[in-house]
C-alpha cells in the first residue's frame, strides 16, 4: 500500500481502519503491520488467503475524521481541496479543483472550468489563499495559463 501522509508511522496506534467500498466503507482489525520508509504492509483479521488479500488490492484505506492528524499551518488534506472554487486574484473564475496530482518537488493542482482545464503548481506563488470553510481558492495564473 502506497502511504499518501509521507509518515511511515501513521497508523501506529490505530487498530481499526477503514477500506473503501460500494456503499459504506468496510471495517478492517489490523492484525500485524510492516512499515518502512514508503510503504505499508498490513495483515487484516479474517483475511488469511491470497484471494482474500487479492480482492483488496487497489482499495484506499479511510482513517475516520477523529483521527485525522494537525496539519501545518497552510497545509490541507486533499479530500479538503478537492471541489473548492477556484478564482483568479483578480476575480475571474477559473473552476473547480478536481485533481491533486502528488510531484515529487510539489502538488500540482487541476482545475477544470467551463472551456478548459488548468494545472496551477501548488506553490505560494501561485496560490495567494485557501479558504476550505468558504470552499475557494484564490491563484494568481500567468499570462498564458
Amino acid at each position: 500500500m502506497e502511504m499518501y501522509s509521507g509518515r511511515p508511522n501513521r497508523l501506529d496506534g490505530i487498530r481499526v481502519v477503514f477500506l473503501e467500498a460500494p456503499g459504506e466503507p468496510e471495517g478492517k482489525i489490523i492484525q500485524d503491520r510492516k512499515i518502512d520508509n514508503k510503504s505499508v504492509l498490513l495483515k487484516f483479521k479474517d483475511v488469511d488467503t491470497r484471494e482474500q488479500a487479492r480482492q483488496l488490492v487497489g482499495k484506499e484505506i479511510l482513517l475516520p475524521e477523529n483521527q485525522k492528524i494537525a496539519l501545518p499551518r497552510d497545509t490541507y488534506f486533499i479530500h479538503e481541496l478537492i471541489g473548492l472554487e477556484v478564482f483568479t486574484d483578480s476575480g475571474d473564475y477559473v473552476g473547480r479543483l478536481t485533481e491533486v496530482i502528488q510531484m515529487s518537488g510539489n502538488d500540482v493542482y487541476l482545475v477544470r472550468g467551463k472551456n478548459r482545464e488548468v494545472l496551477i503548481p501548488a506553490v505560494g506563488e501561485f496560490v495567494r489563499e485557501v479558504n476550505v470553510n468558504q470552499g475557494k481558492m484564490i491563484v494568481r495564473l500567468l499570462e498564458g495559463m
